[in-house]
């Protein structure tokens, strides 16, 4: 299933195979880290006071067209912007 964590007005979408999973995830230092370096210029994430949640359809066709984009990366999660 594809989560989404919305943070300072935008949405970044994953997939994990439970919601336990995408907390897991979303509370996890690397991707807190990855979303920090991300808005470094900017006034700062705070990913971590926010929860996953299920992706919207839209959500969904957006992390699909990317993923389908970026099938041969090698990276363990692909964090795409979705919103």
């Amino acid at each position: 299933m594809i989560y989404v964590v919305d943070v300072n007005q935008m949405s970044f979408a994953f997939m994990a195979g439970s919601e336990r999973h995408a907390s897991e995830i979303a509370g996890s230092p690397g991707f807190v880290q990855a979303l920090d370096r991300f808005f470094l210029d900017r006034q700062g994430s705070k990913a971590s006071d926010h929860r996953p949640r299920a992706a919207t359809v839209q959500e969904l066709a957006l992390f699909n067209d990317m993923s389908s984009e970026f099938a041969d990366a090698t990276a363990d999660v692909l964090v795409a912007r979705v919103g």
